[in-house]
């Protein structure tokens, strides 16, 4: 792995966009299937105070943690109403 690659602008610049977003954003939705970024993105702003749900736009095994969340949708569910 290229850690130097996290020093490049293209990606410092990226970073600053997601992370201003973030800080912006009132919720965050954890569409899964997905990756450490998302998992990350979804952990920081629970810790922040904002509202976190988890959908699931396919079956899998549920993870114990999405419990710190504030609703788990799975598929089709309807989560502008939450």
């Amino acid at each position: 792995m290229n850690l130097d690659a996290l020093e490049h602008p293209l990606a410092q610049t990226g970073f600053k966009s997601d992370f201003d977003a973030m800080r912006w954003a009132d919720v965050c939705v954890l569409v899964l299937p997905c990756g450490a970024s998302a998992h990350s993105e979804a952990g920081w702003m629970k810790g922040a105070g904002k509202k976190v749900v988890v959908y699931q736009n396919r079956p899998q095994k549920p993870e114990l943690m999405y419990k710190l969340f504030d609703g788990i949708f799975p598929m089709a569910a309807d989560i502008a109403g939450s």
